[in-house]
């Protein structure tokens, strides 16, 4: 498998297009508020078939390009946590709503699997930034969003967001041995060095 990282839209969203050079099966995780051009034209010069846009949570940085790419690849299953679709269908979500959101493939939740081609797309359900942040496994690649970037973690003071939350699904991460991780803004890093260097990863947070 090969991972593809665009950066683009305001505030230089990671979207990332993880697909097999073989059958050119992929899926795509977020898709900013301002498609690039250049994101469209690798796919369409790859030939690529994206199966899945997996989206981390509903803010408008990581999902506002979904109609723009759903009437391109109409084949594409859009993924999404229930709780950021409702949180969507319920006004939480500034600027994202259900006229400018397409209605979602699949809905889901902690522990939903994904199949992909011969193997499984694992969800862990990590709130926090927001109460339907999700974090999708695929071996031992972890495509967090904006739960965990390299040194630091997600916001929390946005609506729905928790900071007690956010501590819980980094200790939820914490328990992983070995983990690449690719997160929603910023440059990739791995388990190790944010067991090593992220100070949120050591700060003792009364999560009960």
């Amino acid at each position: 498998m090969k991972i593809v990282c665009f950066v683009f839209g305001s505030i230089g969203t990671n979207c990332y297009i993880v697909y097999n050079e073989k059958t050119k099966n992929a899926f795509c995780v977020d898709i900013a508020d301002n498609a690039s051009s250049a994101y469209f034209d690798f796919i369409d010069n790859e030939h690529i078939n994206v199966k899945y846009m997996l989206l981390t949570h509903a803010h408008h940085d990581h999902v506002l390009s979904a109609k723009e790419f759903k009437a391109k690849y109409p084949q594409t299953k859009f993924v999404i946590s229930k709780t950021d679709y409702e949180n969507i269908l319920n006004g939480k979500m500034h600027g994202v709503n259900s006229e400018n959101f397409v209605e979602p493939d699949k809905l889901v939740d902690d522990n939903s699997l994904i199949k992909f081609e011969d193997k499984a797309i694992k969800v862990l359900a990590t709130p926090g930034h927001t109460s339907g942040s999700v974090c999708y496994l695929f071996g031992d690649n972890l495509f967090c969003g904006d739960t965990v970037f390299k040194g630091s973690i997600g916001r929390t003071d946005l609506p729905t967001g928790s900071t007690s939350d956010i501590f819980k699904s980094i200790n939820k991460i914490k328990q992983f041995n070995s983990l690449n991780l690719f997160p929603g803004h910023m440059e990739v890093t791995d388990l190790a060095s944010e067991k090593k260097y992220n100070p949120y990863f050591n700060y003792e947070f009364n999560t009960k």
